[in-house]
């Protein structure tokens, strides 16, 4: 069925006509990497085209033109390569198809673009990304996790994590519940990983690097995703939704986008 609210549903009249309404285009950026024995490898990727297309839509309902890019599957997901299933770019090659695909947007006339991101380690590349696709643009494009300004009420949802959401954990599988039940395996039931960085000795916890995955859980696993349901997961979607909606409802956020 035809959604409106996506990119690569639309014509490329329609597409011409929304550039001209000054339409805010979300590009949702996620990852094909492993989640635990029973979560699908494309976890990240589904669940944030999940929510952008939730917030492009409250968008619309609100009175403001948005739209939804194709979601970007791979990025930065070297942590998780010692475990099967994921296929990760290598972090220069991902900023530069970031840039590459902003650059296509503002080609076409959008000026309101913001990566919308529902994987962590796409985090500090987005960031970095960002710098030179601003000096190039000249004219700033954002970036914002799913979690932004609800880190909270994400938080008030799960029961045994007190962050919210780690890997493979009680929210994510709650997230993924929420999206498609068949992409979960029931033996997610009985499973759960650590809820701390493992090996660092307090202090040390202080200072930042990078590890792989396998350093930090056994089992791909960081969280207790035992504890998840759909019913969590529904409320975290409608969460970030809210939040991300009032964000880019914000018309101070765009100010410098159409000078």
């Amino acid at each position: 069925m035809r959604n409106t609210l996506r990119w690569d549903n639309l014509n490329r009249e329609e597409l011409k006509k929304l550039a001209e309404e000054q339409a805010i285009v979300i590009i949702p950026t996620g990852s094909t990497e492993q989640h635990g024995p029973a979560l699908a490898v494309g976890s990240d990727a589904i669940i944030i085209t999940k929510i952008a297309e939730g917030v492009a839509e409250e968008v619309n309902r609100r009175g403001k033109k948005c739209i939804v890019a194709p979601t970007i599957a791979y990025a930065n997901s070297l942590h998780h390569m010692s475990f099967c299933g994921t296929i990760s770019l290598q972090p220069a090659t991902y900023m530069q198809m970031l840039k590459e695909i902003c650059m296509c947007i503002a080609k076409h006339g959008f000026r309101k673009i913001i990566l919308v991101n529902g994987h962590g380690g796409n985090t500090d590349p987005n960031n970095v990304a960002l710098i030179d696709i601003n000096e190039t643009l000249h004219f700033p494009v954002f970036h914002v996790g799913f979690w932004a300004g609800g880190e909270e009420d994400l938080a008030s949802v799960t029961e045994t994590q007190p962050n919210g959401t780690y890997h493979a954990c009680e929210g994510e599988t709650s997230l993924l519940l929420a999206c498609d039940e068949t992409l979960v395996d029931p033996s997610y039931k009985h499973l759960s990983g650590p809820l701390s960085k493992e090996g660092y000795p307090e202090l040390a916890k202080q200072a930042s690097t990078f590890h792989r995955m396998e350093f930090k859980t056994p089992n791909g696993i960081i969280g207790n995703t035992y504890a998840a349901t759909r019913e969590k997961g529904e409320r975290m979607i409608a969460f970030s939704i809210k939040h991300l909606s009032d964000i880019m409802c914000c018309d101070e956020l765009w100010a410098e986008c159409l000078n």
